[in-house]
């Protein structure tokens, strides 16, 4: 595995982006979000004893996103680097999901990506985008109107802290210092307001699945149909066989692949 070079904050704040292995889910309940956020909230107002100020965290947390398959985090450092956050909640949630799920390998798709916040204007704009992570989950949304309304009901996410919502989940947030005066109905204004038209942030990096090999293909065969080789699957009716490159195609196996193996031209299976 290749390493990711990170640019570094010249103020030691980072957005922070992490997604499940294989484009897998890292929360399926209430309670896998709620545990998350629990996490954070201890591994951020961890005393430091050592240095007798019991007051003082380990990092800032200034901003979070929850959804099925991946999380967003705004963080400054204090004591923890931003490597030594992201060890930190990731390690502690893979335990947690590992041993309720009874889940065997990596939990999460490499390590995290991150980009650095270095200035205010730049955290106006990604307090923003993370806080409207929801909205790119449901387009239509966004389309319909209905803004607000949808982030009030999306729970998992600090939305509630900066709007003043009820909630259930510790708060975890520290108000950026230049929006610090703002009230609940203000924060509602800003961090609902449409991002300009073409902003960039961290976009979730496309999942794409290895091609099968041949002989993983052959085994798909195997299942679909009682043929045990080429051969006999290239005896089969033609529609039968075409039936079943359709359902090779969607698990994966290739265009090229199936002509070369099949001998049926490429013109008739791109029309599948």
């Amino acid at each position: 595995m290749s390493i990711i070079r990170r640019e570094k904050s010249r103020i030691g704040m980072y957005h922070v982006l992490v997604q499940g292995a294989g484009n897998n889910e890292l929360f399926h309940d209430d309670e896998d979000y709620q545990v998350f956020v629990e996490y954070l909230a201890k591994l951020m107002k961890e005393a430091w004893a050592e240095d007798d100020e019991p007051d003082r965290p380990y990092f800032h947390t200034y901003a979070y996103c929850l959804t099925p398959k991946q999380f967003r985090l705004i963080v400054k450092e204090e004591k923890y680097q931003v490597s030594a956050i992201m060890q930190s909640i990731s390690q502690l949630y893979s335990r947690y999901y590992s041993g309720k799920y009874n889940s065997y390998g990596p939990l999460y798709r490499r390590r995290y990506y991150s980009e650095p916040i270095n200035d205010d204007e730049r955290l106006e704009v990604v307090m923003r985008y993370v806080h409207q992570e929801p909205l790119r989950l449901r387009p239509q949304i966004s389309r319909n109107g209905g803004m607000t309304e949808a982030l009030d009901e999306w729970a998992w996410s600090s939305w509630h802290e900066y709007v003043g919502l009820g909630s259930d989940l510790p708060i975890v947030c520290e108000k950026p210092d230049a929006c610090h005066g703002l009230t609940a109905e203000q924060w509602r204004d800003l961090l609902s307001k449409p991002l300009p038209e073409g902003t960039k942030c961290l976009e979730p990096k496309e999942y794409r699945s290895p091609k099968p090999t041949e002989t993983q293909v052959l085994s798909m065969v195997r299942l679909m149909t009682t043929a045990t080789n080429w051969a006999e699957f290239n005896a089969f009716p033609k529609d039968e066989r075409l039936k079943t490159i359709k359902q090779l195609l969607q698990n994966g196996a290739s265009i090229r692949q199936m002509e070369k193996l099949t001998g049926i031209g490429r013109g008739v299976i791109q029309n599948l």
